[in-house]
């Protein structure tokens, strides 16, 4: 029986294997989401930061939201990858718990510029490299993520430098060697969130998985198997969790991640696990009449992952606003549905949202058997309390955005106008999204990347 490193190796090499026209459309939507994440975070202060590092002296071919000229591969992949996370905007991926594609979108982009990569090819290195991050995470979670590793940046990378191997047609050997490579590259803790440096978790996915892939194609090899046993990645990053047994199974004998655990889109530029307690505000202000200043408190109950990653209970940045539930939920109450110009110095400001922070309190919610099945990690109930004694509640079990209660088309193209605004280079926003959208079917890809240039 082959050990999960080779088997991924594999699978990853298998050029013969053939992914659904269904399959390569989710793939292609997802892209066009990370791209309008990309273009609206482009100027927020840790993508400046990563620019001002980055070396600029006209020898790259890849595309940065930093640089007038290109720059080299693994560079752009930081710089972009940072971009994609910094407004928290991006979609997230389950089992593995990754904010997959602000890694591998921006790595496979810049890399693909780097070596003329067909946009096909790149969806389908895509489609390869999201099928390695599920096994890892069925490998090591939930005790990875639950003892605060950041999988963006752990699982993120391993995932990243095997699609990065696929795109450069590596074989079974340079595939296993990027992902050993990788192996030494993870790291990244959830004591970071709130801060400049959370969103530099997913460039440095990019970034090193763009690296992996190429010292691996240069000849550098390590370990055959990283990923399991003695001193491995299951043994050393699990949290000391019942490991017990794992026996992974890949397409075409099960079926791809991307179509049985989708992609979770979002609709809120903030923390995946305030989305729960968004979608019970705004679902409350619809189905009931009541004024702000009537709330006497408002309970959200909620996993016990989500209540620890929403730790700012009064934010002092727009960053930790993002990580925030008291100011998610008080937002959603009196302004509805969260949008990027809600997370700013100024709407930090607002009297009345303000008002509301110390009426919230977070409760850990136990997981219901009828919910531990979810992929992320159970329901919420919010109850809201007026001060005539009434009391209201909601039951969220779907956030929006997942496969169950998905964007709509009108949703997807709203948001990514509303993040492309004003930072496309001069290219028009709405062209943008039907070319990202249809992205296997673009032309060369450096017309196309010319939006993400300064």
């Amino acid at each position: 029986m082959m050990d999960l490193s080779e088997l991924l190796a594999v699978w990853c090499a298998d050029s013969g294997k053939e992914f659904s026209g269904s399959s390569i459309k989710k793939a292609e939507i997802a892209i066009a989401d990370v791209m309008g994440c990309v273009l609206g975070g482009r100027n927020e202060p840790a993508v400046i930061g990563a620019g001002k590092i980055t070396p600029d002296d006209g020898s790259g071919k890849s595309s940065a939201v930093t640089h007038k000229q290109p720059v080299a591969a693994p560079w752009a992949a930081l710089i972009n990858g940072c971009a994609a996370h910094a407004l928290d905007f991006d979609d997230n991926f389950f089992p593995p718990v990754t904010h997959a594609s602000a890694s591998l979108v921006p790595a496979l982009l810049a890399l693909g510029e780097d070596i003329d990569a067909k946009p096909a090819e790149i969806v389908y290195a895509y489609i390869a490299g999201l099928e390695v991050e599920a096994q890892l995470g069925k490998l090591v979670n939930p005790s990875h993520y639950e003892s605060g590793w950041h999988s963006t940046s752990t699982i993120g990378t391993i995932g990243t430098a095997a699609a990065c191997a696929v795109l450069m047609k590596l074989g079974e050997q340079g595939i296993l060697h990027a992902i050993s490579i990788s192996s030494s590259l993870a790291a990244g803790s959830k004591r970071q969130f709130g801060s400049m440096v959370k969103p530099m978790h997913a460039g440095f996915a990019a970034m090193h998985g763009v690296i992996a892939a190429k010292l691996a194609s240069a000849g550098v090899t390590g370990v055959a198997n990283t990923l399991q046993g003695k001193w491995s990645f299951e043994e050393l990053y699990a949290g000391g969790g019942n490991l017990g047994e794992f026996s992974p199974a890949t397409f075409p004998d099960a079926p791809l991640a991307i179509d049985e655990y989708g992609l979770v889109a979002k609709l809120y530029p903030s923390c995946m696990s305030s989305h729960l307690g968004i979608d019970a505000m705004l679902a409350l202000s619809a189905d009931h009449e009541f004024k702000t200043d009537e709330i006497k408190s408002i309970n959200i109950h909620m996993p016990e992952f989500m209540v620890a990653n929403l730790r700012y209970q009064k934010p002092a940045s727009p960053s930790e606003a993002r990580f925030s539930m008291n100011y998610c939920a008080a937002l959603a109450l009196v302004r509805g549905i969260p949008r990027m110009s809600h997370f700013t110095e100024k709407a930090l400001t607002d009297g009345e949202v303000m008002r509301l922070l110390p009426l919230v309190h977070m409760h850990v919610r136990e997981i219901l058997p009828e919910t531990e099945s979810l992929p992320w990690g159970g329901d919420c109930l919010a109850r809201i309390t007026l001060v005539d004694g009434k009391v209201i509640e909601h039951r969220a079990v779907y956030p929006k955005g997942c496969p169950q209660n998905p964007l709509t088309e009108d949703q997807q193209r709203q948001k990514f106008t509303e993040c492309a605004r004003n930072n496309t280079s001069g290219m028009d926003a709405e062209a943008l999204f039907e070319k990202f959208s249809n992205f296997s079917r673009v032309g060369k890809l450096d017309n196309l990347l010319r939006c993400l240039r300064a």
